[in-house]
């Protein structure tokens, strides 16, 4: 009896030894084709050009394409469905925001994805600071001036968010909150259209990434009136932190990370993880705007 149960464990401990040797190999050889980056957002929102940064960085590492798959809607739970009934190989990869990861299970009470059972952890890829951006022809040259505007005619005018309870709605609703006024909400599926809008006159104001605004700068086709924070950002020098302007308790900022499906051979995400790290470091003028971090979500 005692001989039939040390075969037993012995057999047992041989397969999870082959096994655990068959995933490490596997994640050495990763990736031998081309990987693709599920992102919430349409082409040319925020979060989408840091993709693409980080896209073109692992692809120059890896030797293999990553992919962008905009999949733009629903306060990021249609990207991260689809993330989450992929297969586990390592080949479909989530960026996602607080929203995919955190909000989302307290904002609904029904969802096709469970973000703890079903998304397996990667890493923390940036935190940043989102910006108060207001419409060109708006005179408002400062937040104090926004407010007291809003104050007196907020129910005239709109702010556009990338989709309802998310982030960017949830930020302008703590300077709301903050501050004090009304206005009214026009949800997008993305900053980028919420954008194209604004720079149209049809919306006047949004809390969002700065790489939204940018752009448009120069030409005097949008404002940035104030940043989250503690301090001013490099790339934006001149605009100050909403605490500067008289409103310290502005929440407005979100992380980004990376998920696979859960069941993805831990080996592999150790390899993933490792080398997302590795490409952040790389890119030093993303700490601009953004500030790499090197955490699980």
């Amino acid at each position: 009896m005692i001989n039939k149960l040390v075969k037993k464990y012995l057999v047992g401990a041989c397969v999870l030894a082959l096994a655990g040797t068959a995933s490490l190999a596997g994640a050495q050889s990763f990736p031998n084709k081309p990987v693709k980056l599920i992102v919430p957002y349409p082409a040319g929102a925020p979060v989408d050009n840091f993709a693409r940064g980080l896209s073109e960085a692992l692809t120059g590492l890896w030797g293999q394409q990553v992919v962008i798959d905009n999949r733009p809607g629903a306060n990021e739970i249609i990207a991260a469905t689809v993330v989450a009934k992929a297969p586990a190989d390592g080949y479909t990869l989530l960026l996602g925001s607080d929203a995919a990861f955190t909000h989302n299970a307290f904002l609904y009470t029904k969802m096709p994805y469970d973000a703890d059972r079903d998304l397996a952890p990667i890493t923390r890829a940036v935190y940043f600071n989102m910006v108060l951006i207001t419409k060109g022809g708006l005179n408002t040259p400062t937040l104090k001036d926004f407010v007291s505007l809003m104050k007196k005619e907020g129910s005239k005018h709109s702010y556009g968010s990338a989709g309802s309870g998310g982030t960017t709605h949830q930020a302008m609703e703590s300077l709301k909150q903050e501050a004090g006024f009304e206005m009214v909400h026009v949800p997008y599926k993305g900053i980028a259209p919420a954008i194209q809008d604004m720079l149209g006159g049809n919306i006047d104001a949004m809390v969002a990434g700065a790489t939204a605004a940018i752009p448009h700068l120069q030409g005097g086709k949008v404002k940035v009136l104030a940043i989250a924070g503690s301090k001013r950002a490099k790339a934006l020098p001149d605009v100050p932190t909403f605490a500067e302007s008289g409103y310290p308790n502005v929440v407005a900022n979100l992380y980004l990370a990376l998920a696979a499906p859960a069941g993805t051979p831990p080996a592999l995400v150790s390899k993933i993880t490792a080398d997302v790290q590795k490409v952040l470091k790389t890119r030093t003028s993303w700490t601009a705007l953004w500030t790499p971090t090197a955490m699980s979500p």
